[in-house]
């Protein structure tokens, strides 16, 4: 793993650019920037791991407010992945996934996460059909961010009826329990129109 834990920049792009573009209100934006990222402003080719997760609780303390943390931030975790697929790496890597299927999906989360990052590692124990545990060594003080990126990855992948839940996290590193059923062909198309659906249900499934 690196010595320094880097977010590249087209993370806080897919996030904050992409996903929350209009969304953040200035109050908001002004939170950020005393944090040390100005999204009015040209974006840092990378950020120190720890100020991305000052980024993220701030996004969801002002977004989610009505919420439980950990809700909120597995929301902005699913929310991640819809600003991701508009990037030209984002498009890349979920119309990767969409040919590989879950189960391959996960077996690549290394991969994955790196396309964002310069240190996360992963390992993936099959417990039976349908049924992992993936552990991932870096998720920071919100694994339920990550959750929610992994129900919103698996999904475009054509699962459905998923689960993930944090389990033994130590404040660094974090182990998931995933399940899932395998979707049809017509909605497991990305964008389906079933989608907004699927992302409440699996919201309230695996919180």
């Amino acid at each position: 793993m690196a010595d320094e834990l880097l977010i590249f920049e087209q993370t806080i792009e897919a996030l904050f650019l992409r996903a929350l573009a209009g969304r953040l209100k200035p109050d908001c934006k002004a939170r950020l920037r005393e944090a040390g990222l100005d999204v009015d402003q040209k974006l840092k080719p990378a950020y120190a791991f720890q100020s991305w997760m000052t980024f993220l609780r701030i996004a969801t303390e002002e977004l989610y407010a009505d919420l439980p943390v950990d809700e909120g931030a597995f929301k902005l975790g699913e929310l991640y992945i819809e600003g991701f697929r508009e990037t030209m790496l984002g498009r890349a890597v979920l119309s990767l996934l969409r040919v590989l299927g879950p189960r391959r999906a996960l077996g690549r989360a290394t991969q994955s996460f790196r396309a964002g990052n310069n240190y996360t590692e992963s390992r993936l124990t099959e417990l039976g059909a349908s049924q992992f545990e993936l552990w991932m060594n870096e998720v920071g003080a919100l694994p339920s961010f990550t959750a929610g990126i992994i129900h919103a990855g698996l999904r475009v992948a054509g699962a459905q009826n998923i689960r993930v839940e944090p389990m033994d996290h130590d404040g660094h590193g974090c182990t998931y329990r995933i399940s899932w059923k395998e979707a049809s062909v017509s909605s497991s198309v990305l964008g389906s129109g079933d989608s907004k659906a699927s992302k409440r249900a699996g919201s309230i499934n695996s919180l």
